[in-house]
């Protein structure tokens, strides 16, 4: 594995989860830094760039689908597994702005070391992404006088309000009202309470009451 590829930042609102993800990758060498939202991880890649990012989807404040459809735009190197409990399978959620997907509660740590080494190559997996709209939260904007969400647009980068009397996950083509640039955009809202779903984990026998990972 080269180099850059030992270092990664692991996000969750789900302290468990974070302590057992740490520990797996530690024992395995890696260089660990964590978050438990999307702003505090942004803060982080700011004052380095990991090699990997492994993001919960569902989070407070700056959601996963967010999170990761900032990075995307702004941090196209860096190889990106995204995680969640809600949705099942091999493949990414539709939409969502990563190389990888991890179930959570339904994988082992042996999988998620698979996923790590068959996104391992730069070339091989940006070839492979696919355009995502841009993630934004559902929040009301009083300039507007209704329900509407602020956007930053990718190719001018001027921001703009945009209606929205869509549901969550919904995704609908606007455009910059500024440079009239073509811009897909989807509607991510916040969880309502911390996700409690676990990584098929268990007891170690040596740390009683701590839940690691097994193999």
């Amino acid at each position: 594995m080269r180099k850059e590829m030992n270092d990664i930042v692991l996000v969750d609102d789900n302290p468990a989860i974070l302590y057992g993800l740490s520990e797996i990758f530690k024992r395995r060498g890696y260089t660990v830094r964590t978050a438990s939202d999307g702003f505090s991880t942004l803060a982080l890649l700011r004052d380095r760039i990991p090699g990997i990012l492994l993001s919960d989807l569902n989070m407070p404040g700056m959601s996963g689908y967010e999170l990761l459809s900032v990075v995307r735009r702004r941090f196209p190197v860096i190889a990106v597994i995204a995680m969640s409990g809600a949705h099942s399978g091999m493949f990414v959620p539709s939409g969502v702005a990563a190389d990888a997907f991890y179930a959570k509660g339904s994988n082992g740590a042996a999988r998620l070391f698979e996923i790590l080494w068959s996104i391992e190559d730069r070339d091989s997996r940006e070839s492979l992404r696919a355009s995502v709209p841009i993630w934004i939260p559902n929040l009301s904007a009083h300039e507007c006088g209704g329900s509407a969400v602020a956007v930053s647009c990718p190719e001018c980068l001027r921001a703009f309000f945009n209606p929205v009397s869509r549901g969550k996950g919904s995704t609908y083509l606007t455009s910059c009202p500024h440079c009239f640039y073509p811009v897909q955009l989807a509607i991510a809202t916040q969880p309502g309470e911390m996700d409690t779903t676990s990584l098929g984990l268990h007891r170690s026998a040596s740390q009683p009451g701590v839940a690691i990972y097994g193999d």
